[in-house]
């Protein structure tokens, strides 16, 4: 429970700067003595990252880098998963074609903090996969009906410019139920080639 019942009025905003900047600052350096990418994660409600939008990272860093941009990531079902495939593919189109991406289904401590009911965590995660390849994968206007996202339009803008997408990673801690949807998920991505 310490990394979401900590009273956030202990941050300060001051420390807190300065902390973002080093971050960036570190990130860079390491970009210039040639680590073949940098990592950027996210968590919410905690003192542990400090970095709840880490694609407002990736985006800061993209100008200032050559190597890959690893967003290892926002959970998709905490998300509306057509706009974090627009956000991916923004990024990977302002990076020249440098991202990669990963997809956790979020930690156990995290859905304290978010509405997302835990009994329903995997299913919600395996439709917003789903929607992330097809709008990656699959040309546009198109319709999605499923049991937790409903889009009349899936027209995603911009596409990636990796093609068929960045490349994607699911991560977790090894799990029967995360490998087999690892499994699930390459075959999916697979088929689209």
């Amino acid at each position: 429970s310490l990394w979401v019942d900590v009273p956030n009025s202990m941050y300060d905003p001051e420390i807190g700067n300065q902390l973002y900047n080093r971050y960036l600052q570190e990130m860079v350096l390491a970009d210039s003595l040639g680590y073949d990418g940098l990592i950027v994660n996210e968590h919410h409600n905690t003192q542990y990252s400090m970095n709840p939008a880490p694609n407002i990272t990736a985006a800061a860093l993209i100008p200032q880098t050559e190597g890959r941009i690893n967003v290892f990531g926002t959970p998709p079902n905490f998300e509306y998963p057509n706009r974090l495939a627009e956000e991916y593919a923004m990024l990977d189109v302002m990076s020249g074609g440098r991202l990669d991406v990963a997809f956790p289904l979020g930690t156990g401590m995290e859905y304290w903090s978010n509405s997302v009911n835990p009994a329903t965590a995997r299913a919600r995660f395996r439709e917003s996969l789903d929607i992330m390849l097809k709008c990656w994968t699959e040309p546009g206007p198109q319709s999605y009906n499923g049991e937790f996202y409903n889009y009349r339009y899936l027209n995603p803008w911009p596409r990636p410019m990796q093609q068929p997408h960045p490349p994607a990673y699911i991560v977790g801690t090894g799990s029967p139920e995360t490998i087999e949807l690892a499994r699930r998920a390459q075959r999916i991505v697979r088929q689209n080639l």
